[in-house]
This record gives structure tokens, C-alpha cells and sequence, in this order.
């Protein structure tokens, strides 16, 4: 566990998707990881990071690739190190090949570390099957489910993947989606947030956290993570005018640098109670997740 306030006990009050007052103990929860096999070992450093590069001084080299362990070992040392109470992962298998055996092995994953959750993911596209897969999962306990339209080539309004949505929300399942381009996360609010579960939006970065910030502001039920926000003084910007119980931890991991996610959100002029919110409170209680405290 990580400290923050001497009081470091949550529990929250009301049901509603407000602030609220918290109570309990402070828990570390990161929402964003992954782990598994990628035909890609070398990736992108840090996006929002090689975006940035236009601030840096002239002549300074930043390299625009890293090598990735995307081992489960490796993200298991990963939260250990950082003394992660809960990290919510999925396997690359499921989001690369074949979801079914994917979300398999993402459920085995979380039955041999409790510290695990295990996030499934569907692929649209296949069609046949992903309303039955969306009830094998809710039946097996995930309580989140991810998607990859800009990887996988495919449009947000399409209905398989509304159809999708519509039994995550009978299951009350969470859906976490990429925050895409320049009015992405606007489309996403006005067709997923109706269903009334949580909507998630994951890796906002300095050219789109403005629309994060208004959407998140506009919708009760839709949050971001700080995995991609990077830039000075955006957490407590985002805190203010959407309000601190709009954003989730994430670091991305291990495809980003752990402590770069976690230092932004600690170093961030907010009252501690509202960084306890962002580092495991919001995502314990609209994740549904109070069970693993």
C-alpha cells in the first residue's frame, strides 16, 4: 500500500456517480496494463512523450522506440516493485488474436496473483460469439471489458459493437476504450454513456486531454485515465473542472514507464484526499470493485 494522508481510510457514500466522501484504507490501483505475447517488441516510447518533443530543447536526442518485455513475470514485477494493491490487465492474445482464448488466459493469469483483475476484451469483428462471450465473462466475475477499435479497424457507431455494449450494460460490465483522435472521446460519450455503465477513456494525451476534461465534465458515468497525461499541471486542471472523482491511475505498463505515470499524479498541487481518489478510490468504487479492498 501507498500513503498519502495519515488517515488513509475510504469507504464511500452514496450510490450516485458524484462526489463523494471517502473512508478506509488507500489502496494503489492501476487500471491500465497489460501483458502477454506482441508480434512487436519494440514500440512507440511513450507517445504523448514523442509528441512533446517539440518543447525540448534544440539538439536533444529522445529516442522514439524502446524495447518491451511484455511478459507476465514482467509486469508482476512490475507491481510489485511499485507496491500495486490491484492491477487491472488483459492479455495481448485476446486483443492481437482470439479474444476467447485471450480473456482464458487472462482469467488463469488472475487466479494465481490476487493482486491481479482481470479486464476481457472482444473484437467485433468476429460477430459470431461476442454476445456469448460477454456472458461467459460476466458469469466467470470480470467486471470490465476493453476494445481496440483504432488498432482493429473499426467504427465506434457500427452496431456489433453497440450490440456488444448493450449486453455489457445488462451484465452492468464497464467499457474501456482508447481516447483516439480529435472528437473520438465525444463520440464516445454520446453512444456508450446512455447504456449507464462506466465508460472509461484511456491514454489522453496533451493534444486531446482539453476534450477529455469537457466530456468527463459533461457525463456522469464517463472517466479517464492519467497514463498519457503528461503535461505540467493537467491533473489539477482536469480535477478542476471536471472533478477529481473523474480520473483513474493507469500507467500503461509495461509499455510506459511506471514511475513516469505514478510521480505526475503525486507531484500534482491537489488535496491528498482527492490523489487518493485518482490512485485506487475512483476505480474501486465505479469499477465495482470494493470487494477486493
Amino acid at each position: 500500500m501507498r500513503g498519502i494522508i495519515n488517515t488513509r481510510q475510504f469507504v464511500p457514500v452514496g450510490i450516485s456517480f458524484g462526489l463523494s466522501a471517502w473512508i478506509g484504507e488507500y489502496m494503489l490501483v492501476d487500471i491500465n496494463t497489460c501483458f502477454g505475447t506482441s508480434p512487436k517488441k519494440r514500440v512507440r516510447y511513450a507517445d504523448g512523450v514523442t509528441a512533446a518533443r517539440m518543447f525540448d530543447e534544440p539538439g536533444r536526442v529522445v529516442p522514439t522506440t524502446q524495447e518491451v518485455d511484455w511478459s507476465l513475470d514482467n509486469l508482476l514485477g512490475i507491481i510489485d516493485q511499485h507496491h500495486v494493491d490491484l492491477a487491472l490487465t488483459y492479455s495481448l492474445r485476446g486483443k492481437l488474436y482470439d479474444f476467447v482464448t485471450g480473456n482464458d488466459e487472462t482469467w488463469r493469469a488472475a487466479q494465481t496473483r490476487p493482486q491481479l483483475v482481470p479486464i476481457a476484451t472482444i473484437d467485433p469483428r468476429r460477430h459470431f460469439g461476442c454476445l456469448e462471450e460477454v456472458e461467459r465473462c460476466a458469469d466467470r466475475g470480470f467486471r470490465i471489458c476493453r476494445f481496440f477499435p483504432d488498432e482493429q479497424g473499426w467504427a465506434l457507431d457500427s452496431l456489433p459493437f453497440l450490440h456488444i455494449c448493450e449486453a455489457l450494460a445488462e451484465y452492468e460490465l464497464a467499457i474501456m476504450l482508447p481516447t483516439g483522435g480529435w472528437g473520438q472521446q465525444s463520440r464516445i460519450a454520446e453512444l456508450l454513456c446512455p447504456f449507464g455503465v462506466p465508460v472509461v477513456a484511456l491514454g489522453a494525451t496533451f493534444t486531446v486531454v482539453a476534450e477529455s476534461i469537457a466530456v468527463a465534465a459533461a457525463y456522469d458515468n464517463f472517466f479517464c485515465d492519467t497514463s498519457a497525461i503528461h503535461t505540467v499541471e493537467s491533473i489539477e486542471g482536469f480535477a478542476q473542472a471536471a472533478g477529481a472523482h473523474k480520473l483513474m491511475f493507469g500507467s500503461n505498463s509495461p509499455a510506459s514507464y511506471f514511475e513516469s505515470a505514478y510521480d505526475l499524479v503525486e507531484v500534482a498541487q491537489t488535496p491528498d484526499q482527492e490523489k487518493s481518489r485518482v490512485f485506487g478510490g475512483n476505480a474501486l468504487r465505479y469499477l465495482r470493485l470494493e470487494g477486493r479492498q
